[in-house]
């Protein structure tokens, strides 16, 4: 039976030049070498003297014992070294049972599998973790561990491979055998040392982001006052700016890596307020009155024409804080040329045709308009006489024509611009009437917070008794100097006095304000009488 060849003491063969170091030299052992057969025919054996045969005889008999006993304990001894080899032979060109490296067997793997393994174990460790960097749907970076510098170092590995195969391929077969028995007892296991996350990879990765997640933020803006929309103002909202916080960011990162929690990370960048926002434009740019006059349904179209002119002349006002408004320099003479039309007004208490009639209407809507939005007026003028469209005490006329004008004029007092719409428009309870209507925009008067006009009669005065004459030239009413007849009746004088009340959710909140102390004077009787003198028979 031809025994298997005893296994040199030397290195195992290298790997892709990774060459396993020798055994110390203290614990390796040269392996006995069986001596051969019939070796005593190569030793020197003196010859016994002749003159003592006995003698001779017995000291080669003791030889020939000697030998055989020697012969005898070689043979035992190879015999078992034999059978020791035999035994580990399984594991003369692979590693040794229950060897772990990093956790993962490479026991009866030879030295190249076994490195192909750990390799393909750490490539699966670095890849087993990965993460997406998200901002706004956007992904910036994919990271593994391997971008976080957590990578195995291959130069150790191929250490700790050496290690491990001299744990049962050195020394004599007995002392491999006893280091496999001792394997099969109690495992041997080799890790490589934790590398530690590269922080300053990982800042270096975020740091180029943040330019693009970085934003100032932006202030909410009027970027237009549209007085013909039912919501006037056009805003710009308001945009919170961003920036990210990188240190925060990269510690989120690395708690998630060491739990190995994989996905996506939305990063979450430190919102910047802007210093403006349109809640806090609104309350610049709030509704402070609304005020709509009723126009008579008599009201000729050349009248309300004059409105709507007027009004549109008004409409889009913007007064910054401080400035007045005048009605006249405003609207303009009312000439033909200026595009106003005849209509009937009131001229000193006399209801006549004349060209602008009806602008009054839109200077009494605006009086009451600026009052109820928490002005006042610098310069207003009442009618002679009560007017259809509103109660004495709150009108307001004017008049520019022929070197003679009565004014209506207001300032801003606020702290913000003051902005004005007008329009003539259906009422709200019938589409067949229609209103003037002003509304007056600025700073918030306050939650709740709104005004309302209060006229009251504090004086009436008793009208003359004697009659006042007007003569009929034209003779369509009466013809001669002794004929008569009532034109208007007399008329009581009456004194007015007109408050400013405010209101919070609707309750008085305040001693009413005296706005005005007008007087209506009275007015005799008028007749009509003729012009001719009547001829006697």
């Amino acid at each position: 039976m031809n025994q298997p060849p005893e296994r040199k003491n030397r290195p195992p063969v290298g790997m892709n030049g990774w060459k396993v170091p020798p055994a110390n030299p203290q614990q390796r052992q040269a392996h006995p070498m069986p001596p051969f057969r019939g070796a005593a025919t190569h030793t020197a054996i003196r010859q016994p003297e002749r003159r003592r045969p006995k003698a001779r005889g017995i000291l080669l008999f003791i030889a020939i014992a000697a030998l055989l006993a020697v012969g005898g304990f070689i043979g035992i001894r190879a015999l078992r070294d034999r059978q020791v080899a035999q035994s580990i032979a399984q594991y003369e060109q692979v590693y040794g049972p229950n060897i772990f490296i990093n956790g993962i067997p490479i026991s009866g793997l030879m030295p190249e599998e076994a490195r192909k393994k750990l390799e393909a174990a750490a490539q699966e460790k670095a890849d087993s973790w990965n993460l997406s960097i998200r901002y706004r749907g956007h992904v910036f970076a994919n990271l593994n561990y391997a971008s976080l510098g957590l990578t195995q170092s291959m130069e150790e590995l191929f250490q700790l491979l050496n290690e491990a195969w001299l744990v049962t391929n050195s020394g004599s077969v007995h002392d491999r055998k006893a280091a496999i028995d001792a394997l099969l007892l109690e495992p041997y296991r080799a890790t490589t040392a934790e590398s530690q996350p590269d922080g300053g990879q990982l800042q270096a990765i975020l740091e180029q982001i943040a330019p693009y997640v970085n934003t100032q933020p932006v202030n909410a803006a009027i970027l237009a006052f549209r007085p013909d929309e039912a919501e006037p103002f056009l805003f710009q909202e308001e945009q919170p700016g961003a920036r990210l916080n990188v240190g925060a960011e990269l510690e989120k990162i690395l708690g998630m890596a060491a739990r190995g929690e994989s996905g996506i990370l939305d990063l979450s960048p430190e919102l910047l307020q802007p210093e403006v926002t349109r809640a806090q434009l609104q309350d610049t740019v709030a509704l402070r009155s609304s005020i709509s006059t009723p126009i008579a349904t008599s009201s000729t179209e050349n009248r309300n024409h004059n409105i709507r002119l007027s009004f549109a002349r008004i409409n889009g006002t913007i007064l910054k804080p401080g400035q007045s408004f005048s009605f006249n320099d405003v609207v303009g003479p009312r000439t033909l040329k200026a595009g106003f039309a005849e209509a009937l007004e009131y001229v000193y208490g006399d209801l006549v045709t004349g060209v602008g009639g009806g602008v009054c209407q839109a200077s009494t809507t605006l009086y009451q308009a600026i009052l109820t939005g928490g002005l006042s007026s610098t310069m207003r003028t009442p009618h002679s006489d009560k007017v259809d469209y509103t109660e004495m005490g709150q009108d307001a006329t004017v008049y520019l024509h022929g070197g003679r004008e009565i004014d209506f004029r207001f300032k801003n007092t606020t702290p913000g611009n003051i902005y004005l719409t007008a329009h003539v428009k259906p009422a709200k309870n019938s589409s067949k009437r229609l209103v003037a209507e002003i509304r007056v925009y600025g700073i918030s008067l306050g939650e709740g917070v709104s005004y309302r006009l209060r006229s009251e009669i504090v004086q009436t005065i008793p009208p003359p008794e004697e009659k006042k004459f007007i003569v009929d030239k034209t003779g369509l009413v009466v013809t001669y100097t002794d004929e008569e007849k009532l034109k208007s009746a007399a008329q009581e004088g009456k004194v007015i006095e007109t408050y400013l009340e405010k209101y919070v959710n609707g309750s008085l909140a305040d001693y009413p304000k005296l706005i005005s102390n007008d007087t209506f004077r009275a007015k005799p009787a008028e007749y009509w009488k003729g012009n001719n003198v009547r001829r006697e028979n």
